[in-house]
């Protein structure tokens, strides 16, 4: 768990830094992409039908009210471009009945499968949260989701179908891995690995990263591609506002997916 955004959160006022987080030890990496990508700028957007889409979103920590906000916010537009398989799961922390469904691991297996499956099917996963080396922290569950159970889960239900990943919280840049990553799937993280994602002000509706990446959907950006563009620009000017150290947001895009567009986007 982030506890330097935790400290931050309950030890100041309005307007303070509320959820900067630990910095593992590992060296950043450069932004990632496939090498076949580089040199395919000038290929078309790949556009799926908006019915074809199913997507499952979550708030993973209640305790900073921004993570539900963006998984609620997300799942909004996506049912207003027309994606009718949407899924939202919110935190509801620890204490919270075993029947109330929250943002467990159980759970998210258990929302995707519930999502259905098709031949024609693409996925949308989306978490937000405080995290760390060890993968993005579910407070329901005291533990974290690990890129060895997002592998798992994400093989399960979507396989070789087009897939996005979009991870939110501090050292997400871990979940760019062998396992997870391939030919058919896009991964966006809020940062590299071993860096700190700058969270929100008390008063903030979301941390940083999901901020930026509402925004650049909320203006027009028609492709995955696009929208992390927009997103990294966007992240990287508040953060040399703020003065506080860089994320580096990361990316994979696969080539089979390297220019898919959002859904609705046509």
């Amino acid at each position: 768990m982030c506890t330097a955004g935790l400290a931050a959160l309950f030890a100041t006022a309005v307007g303070s830094v509320a959820s900067a987080q630990n910095v593992a030890s590992r060296a950043s990496e450069p932004l990632v992409y496939r090498s076949a990508d580089r040199t395919a700028a000038a290929q078309p957007s790949s556009t799926q039908s908006a019915s074809a889409w199913k997507a499952l979103l979550v708030g993973g920590n209640h305790l900073i009210d921004g993570y539900n906000n963006a998984a609620n916010d997300i799942a909004a537009r996506l049912r207003q471009h027309g994606v009718q398989r949407v899924a939202v799961l919110q935190s509801h922390g620890p204490a919270a009945d075993d029947r109330v469904p929250s943002a467990r691991r159980r759970e998210i297996r258990q929302a995707m499968k519930s999502l259905g499956s098709g031949a024609n099917d693409v996925c949308l996963f989306f978490i937000t949260s405080h995290a760390n080396s060890r993968g993005i922290y579910l407070s329901a569950d005291r533990g974290y989701l690990s890129p060895r159970d997002l592998s798992s889960m994400i093989d399960a239900e979507c396989g070789e179908r087009p897939t996005v990943l979009i991870l939110s919280g501090c050292d997400t840049g871990t979940f760019i891995t062998s396992a997870l990553t391939g030919d058919n799937r896009i991964i966006l993280t809020a940062s590299a690995r071993g860096k700190v994602s700058y969270g929100a002000t008390t008063t903030d509706r979301y941390v940083n990263f999901d901020r930026c990446m509402i925004k650049a959907m909320d203006a027009g950006a028609r492709t995955w591609r696009d929208v992390f563009e927009r997103t990294r620009l966007c992240v990287d000017e508040r953060e040399r506002a703020l003065g506080v150290a860089s994320s580096e947001p990361q990316a994979w895009f696969g080539s089979q997916v390297s220019h898919l567009a959002l859904p609705g986007r046509l």
